[in-house]
C-alpha cells in the first residue's frame, strides 16, 4: 500500500542554512503566525562555508526554525555541487510527496549574470531548477512509487537575479524587526561584508527597496513562472 505523507502547507528549499531567512524571512513569518504549517528542507550542510562550520551552521538553523515556528531538516547534498540530475530530482519528489505542500518556495533556477554575491551561487540556481523539475514529476504516479503522488498547487521563487523582477510582492513592513532577528539566529554569517556594507545592511535595504515598488515600508519579492489567478477582492484591495 502507498504511504500517503505528512501535510504541511508550505514547503521551502534551500540550498544552505540562512538563504530563505536572509532572502524572505519576514514572508515566513507572516506565514507563520498566519496560522500555516511550514516545512525547510535545506540540501546541504554548508560544509564549504567561509564563516563557520557544519556544527555551528545546523545549530543555527535549528535555532532559525524555532524563531520561525516551523519544522526544519538536512538533506545530503555536498555543498558546491548541487545539481540537477535524474536522481537528485527524484529525491526531491520524495520530499515534496512526503510532506504534501499547497506551495513550495525555492531560489530563482537561473542566472546568466556574473553579479557578486550569494545571489549568484551556483548551488543557489540548481536547487531552484531541481526543485522546478522535480515538482513536475512529483505528480507522476510511477516516479516514486511507495508514496501517492502530489500536485503542488504554487510554486514561487526567491533570491530573484537583478534581471527578475518580482511578480509578487509581501508586505513585511510590520515584521522587519522580527525578521532581521531571525537572520541574526546565522551570527556566523553576521561577519559576511561586501565592499565595506555588512550583511544586516544589505538585507534590509534590499527589503526597504522592494517595499518602495508597492508603497510599503519593506517587502520581499517573488516570480512564479506559472499564470497566478487574481479574485475581484484582489483588484480592489
Amino acid at each position: 500500500m502507498k504511504k500517503k505523507g505528512v501535510n504541511c502547507d508550505v514547503l521551502i528549499f534551500s540550498a544552505h542554512p540562512d538563504d530563505a531567512e536572509m532572502a524572505m524571512g519576514g514572508t515566513l513569518l507572516k506565514l507563520a503566525r498566519a496560522g500555516l504549517k511550514l516545512h525547510h528542507v535545506v540540501l546541504t550542510h554548508s560544509e564549504m562555508s567561509t564563516h563557520g562550520d557544519v556544527k555551528t551552521r545546523e545549530a543555527e538553523f535549528k535555532s532559525a526554525c524555532e524563531f520561525i515556528g516551523c519544522q526544519g531538516e538536512f538533506l545530503d547534498f555536498y555543498d558546491t555541487q548541487v545539481e540537477n540530475t535524474p536522481q537528485a530530482r527524484l529525491k526531491i519528489a520524495r520530499v515534496i510527496r512526503q510532506y504534501r505542500p499547497a506551495a513550495v518556495f525555492a531560489p530563482y533556477h537561473t542566472n546568466n549574470r556574473g553579479e557578486p554575491g550569494g545571489i549568484a551561487n551556483v548551488d543557489h540556481y540548481a536547487t531552484g531548477a531541481l526543485v522546478r523539475d522535480a515538482v513536475k514529476i512529483a505528480r507522476l504516479k510511477k516516479t516514486v512509487p511507495e508514496l501517492e503522488p502530489h500536485t503542488v498547487k504554487r510554486l514561487f521563487f526567491y533570491m530573484l537575479p537583478r534581471d527578475v523582477l518580482p511578480r509578487l510582492y509581501v508586505n513585511i513592513t510590520d515584521l522587519i524587526d522580527d525578521a532581521m532577528a531571525l537572520v541574526r539566529c546565522y551570527k556566523s554569517q553576521m561577519k559576511i561584508n561586501f565592499m565595506g556594507n555588512d550583511i544586516e545592511h544589505i538585507l534590509k535595504t534590499k527589503k526597504a527597496s522592494f517595499g518602495i515598488e508597492v508603497g510599503a515600508g519593506y517587502a520581499e519579492g517573488f516570480t512564479t513562472d506559472l499564470p497566478l489567478e487574481i479574485t475581484p477582492e484582489l483588484i480592489i484591495a
